[in-house]
């Protein structure tokens, strides 16, 4: 099975007893509602794929440059980050894209989930409405309600099963292997430009998003920011999963930072032919103008005031240390006031989450590129698993991220091909007649062994969200399992 050496074995990771997706697992089952969940087949252990991190050991660079600063300095330490942060951006920059990010734009933090609570507690009042999209990652909700803000939900457009079906297609007809700089707009990836409130103050973006892996189009991610700017709306851009970028043949790609990808002339261009919630065609097209002008002194004059955030704790897999997060912030009064705001409450990256970084961003590439092109397989493994078995179930694993987001209210009820319900998986026991029995609930999950996310606190009840970054026989016991009983 190819990639396999790139992860570690289920063997092998139990033996982290503080490893969270293991030492946790147990309250969950305790936790379920479904009476299938108290009792489990003892050669069936729990398949965990519910926490956001990779079975896959980090960078050795990264632990030498770790390992190496403790060893070698103590005390408090100053290390800036902008320039690291600054040349990585540069290599996935769009060719014709004249958005730069400079050093001087980059204020180091803790934690992303941090950040956005630190910018909407800032910028944000009481009572204000803020706009997020749905579903979404969890947290990021929680967030703004936490600050005792008004959630307003902005609802993802994408069809489902899209680019796992799409696979298909281009391997059959032999176009895989030209598809890899495909356009995003290849995809109906966009929202409702009906919902978006022009009252409301800030708008929280988990881009990739967090379940559904959907890259918003260039279009979509143009008419978000003309709107932003028109209304003065501060945008909070989630960015962690952007590494992981697929393209609709689940090759590794490239993708931008939000807004990055808009050619500066065809940006514009749009901008004069659209109108979104009651701006009319010559106030759009005269603000498009006004940002034209300020843009060839300024780029972030032509933007609405963005707080992009990222971190390398999960691309590089370092949530242990953490590797340090950051934000991205073009417009300086912003950037000040948002820097002075995670300085007050201390909340600045450690130094060796510093250290992590920047030998992440000079040294890892290769190691990157090596556990993406294993995601790859275990996205197409997924498509062909459901292929084989003729098993039309609505499911997205979108162009970006390590879930497969799965619909369970959407399983047939029957197969019309069951001539393939012989075989067997190579991690199950050989010989086995499977009888075709889907779950439909989070809880028979569960009871069947495979622990996921519940998809009712991202905004979609009968959804799960699977990590799929783990071996690739995990990937197969669990889809074997959630389809079949023996």
């Amino acid at each position: 099975m190819p990639y396999k050496e790139v992860w570690q074995a289920p063997a092998h990771l139990k033996l982290d007893q503080t490893r969270l997706k293991y030492s946790a697992i147990f309250r969950r089952f305790q936790g379920a509602s479904s009476v299938q969940a108290t009792v489990i087949e003892p050669q069936r252990e729990p398949v965990p794929m519910w926490i956001a991190d990779m079975d896959v050991p980090p960078c050795s660079d990264i632990l030498s440059a770790v390992t190496q600063n403790l060893r070698s300095t103590y005390g408090y330490q100053s290390l800036d980050i902008g320039e690291a942060v600054a040349k990585r951006y540069e290599r996935s920059a769009p060719k014709h894209s004249r958005f730069r990010v400079e050093p001087v734009d980059v204020v180091d933090i803790a934690s992303v989930i941090g950040a956005v609570d630190v910018a909407l507690r800032t910028f944000c009042k009481p009572g204000q409405k803020v706009m997020v999209l749905t579903p979404t990652y969890s947290p990021l909700t929680e967030s703004i309600k936490n600050n005792a803000l008004q959630p307003v939900y902005i609802p993802l457009i994408q069809q489902q099963s899209f680019v796992e079906s799409k696979v298909s297609e281009l391997s059959a007809t032999g176009q895989g292997e030209n598809t890899l700089n495909c356009d995003a707009d290849d995809i109906d990836t966009s929202v409702e430009l009906g919902t978006l409130d022009k009252t409301a103050t800030a708008f929280v973006i988990c881009h990739p998003n967090n379940p559904t892996g959907t890259i918003l189009s260039a279009k979509a991610q143009c008419e978000i920011i003309d709107f932003c700017l028109h209304h003065n709306i501060l945008l909070i851009t989630d960015e962690v999963h952007s590494e992981f970028a697929f393209n609709t043949s689940n090759e590794p790609t490239i993708i931008p930072m939000f807004g990055a990808g808009v050619d500066e002339s065809a940006n514009h261009a749009k901008r004069s032919k659209v109108k979104i919630s009651g701006v009319t065609d010559n106030s759009v097209k005269s603000s498009a103008q006004e940002s034209n002008t300020d843009q060839s002194n300024n780029i972030g004059a032509a933007l609405p005031r963005i707080i992009h955030l990222n971190s390398v704790s999960k691309a590089f897999n370092l949530a242990s240390i953490p590797g340090a997060s950051y934000a991205i912030i073009k417009d300086k009064k912003t950037r000040t006031t948002f820097a002075q705001a995670i300085n007050a409450r201390h909340l600045s990256a450690s130094n060796l989450g510093k250290v992590a970084l920047i030998a992440a961003y000079e040294k890892g590439s290769i190691w990157l590129d090596t556990v993406k092109s294993a995601l790859s397989f275990n996205r197409k493994l997924v498509v062909r698993f459901f292929e084989h078995y003729g098993i039309q179930v609505d499911y997205t694993m979108g162009r970006a991220g390590y879930f497969l987001w799965l619909n369970l209210s959407s399983f047939p009820t029957h197969l019309k091909n069951t001539c393939s319900l012989h075989e067997t998986s190579s991690t199950e026991t050989a010989h086995v007649l499977l009888n075709y029995s889907p779950v439909n609930s989070v809880e028979e999950c569960i009871g069947r062994g495979v622990i996921g996310n519940d998809g009712t606190p991202f905004g979609s009840p009968h959804h799960i969200r699977l990590n799929l970054a783990c071996h690739p026989s995990v990937i197969e016991t669990a889809l074997q399992r959630l389809c079949f009983t023996s």
